[in-house]
């Protein structure tokens, strides 16, 4: 069994592109490619997780998106390099979407 979920963007466009492989596994790869679209429920995890200070490269494990995707939502909504936390808190999360 194939578990796509593991597979990098890269990969799974050359299952869906270029490999010669069965119909249904294109599909799969295809649908896997969705899933991992941005979508605007993961801007809250997202303001989460950055201002519990995970990595840029945890948060994208979290959210199953890459690393240049975080970094793109962090500075288009104005938040990368902007932690405000104190050891243990998480308010900065509190302060962003008014938790």
């Amino acid at each position: 069994m194939i578990y796509l979920e593991d597979a990098s963007k890269e990969q799974l466009l050359t299952i869906a592109l270029y490999e010669d492989c069965e119909l249904d596994l294109k599909y799969a790869a295809c649908r896997e490619l969705q899933l991992r679209k941005w979508n605007d429920e993961m801007l809250t995890d997202l303001v989460i997780l950055y201002g519990k200070g995970y990595t840029i490269f945890d948060i994208a494990i979290e959210l199953g998106v890459d690393e240049n995707t975080v970094i793109w939502q962090l500075r288009k909504h104005g938040l990368r390099g902007k932690r405000k936390w104190k050891q243990g808190e998480d308010r900065f999360a509190k302060e962003i979407i008014g938790l």
